[in-house]
């Protein structure tokens, strides 16, 4: 079954603020709202979902750079998330991130830090090569693990907004009634979704079938560093010789180069690129084991689109092996 929403081109929604309502009767409203939305979406059945998965082929447009990747998407609720990318061309890679509960998931032979939902890819070299010259300190894992866990948590957050009306229970997220919003194909609910740790987004639901249309927020705009690294070219790294006994001066210059690197990355998730307004746009909904689920997702920046998803495959309640979401964090 397809269900059509508002057309998404026509999205250019005038948001009307409940200033005037009480913070007790918005968060009400905002109840009332959600529960309607999560009854259309699947009522009992999306109650029961313990495990989830989807595929889906991304084509991502980073400036000059185009990419097409296969994705795979995980959920064991509540705290395991795992996301698996495979791209093919000029940005030939394999990369998976996400989080087993208080511990990230960090891709090897790269680091993925998607700044405010922007896929941003730093590819080979350093601490991050098959073969580190120089292990990092507890120090530096520990700031990574948290800088990366606070990431991928809020990006599931934002699609699990759009897919089933709630965010992961591991933001502790506060859901309040915003107002009304209109565009010329009809009139949607807004929902604030906001936690103390920074997390903000906005959900726009539909009035007539009570589906997620979009979710708003911050971010920064995605962006591709440095050389991509083939497979060819890591296979050979991972097949070269051990790295040898370093001298004193080399572990000294490898420990700074891996302090550098994890501030680069600090940076590219906080200050480095000024927010942007984006916008996930939820749709072609079909049914799925008495579940709804959105088959067409975009993404994009200022009004740009720059990722287009095609779901092929939806799972509801699948069994998933747990070493899927082995963390390579110890």
């Amino acid at each position: 079954m397809h269900i059509h929403t508002i057309t998404t081109a026509a999205l250019a929604f005038a948001v009307a603020a409940c200033t005037a309502v009480p913070a007790r009767a918005q968060d009400a409203k905002a109840a009332e709202v959600l529960a309607a939305t999560r009854k259309a979406i699947g009522d009992q059945k999306l109650d029961a979902l313990k495990t989830f998965s989807v595929q889906t082929t991304l084509q991502r447009n980073l400036g000059t750079v185009q990419a097409q990747s296969e994705v795979e998407i995980l959920l064991e609720l509540p705290d395991k998330y795992l996301r698996s990318e495979v791209s093919t061309g000029m940005m030939n890679m394999e990369i998976s991130t996400g989080f087993n509960g208080d511990r990230a998931i960090l891709p090897a032979g790269a680091s993925a830090m998607p700044g405010g939902g922007g896929m941003v890819i730093r590819m080979g070299g350093g601490a991050m090569d098959p073969h580190p010259t120089e292990k990092p300190t507890p120090e530096q894992i520990d700031q990574m693990n948290r800088s990366s866990l606070r990431t991928y948590r809020q990006d599931i957050s934002r699609l699990m907004l759009g897919w089933f009306g709630r965010a992961h229970p591991s933001l502790n997220v506060q859901y309040t009634y915003a107002g009304e919003a209109e565009s010329p194909d009809g009139k949607a609910h807004v929902i604030d979704v906001k936690n103390d740790d920074g997390f903000a987004a906005r959900l726009f639901i539909d009035q007539n079938n009570h589906l997620p249309l979009m979710v708003t927020y911050k971010g920064r705009p995605g962006r591709v560093i440095g050389n991509p690294m083939t497979r060819s070219s890591q296979a050979a790294a991972e097949a070269g010789p051990k790295p040898r006994q370093l001298s004193e001066e080399e572990a000294k210059k490898a420990k700074s180069d891996l302090d550098k690197r994890i501030s680069d990355m600090k940076a590219l998730a906080t200050h480095s690129t000024p927010l942007v307004d984006i916008s996930l746009y939820f749709e072609d909904w079909r049914e799925v084991d008495g579940v709804l689920f959105p088959h067409s997702i975009r993404r994009a920046s200022e009004g740009t689109t720059n990722e287009e998803w095609t779901v092929s495959k939806v799972k509801l309640n699948p069994r998933i092996d747990a070493k899927k979401f082995a963390s390579d964090t110890k």
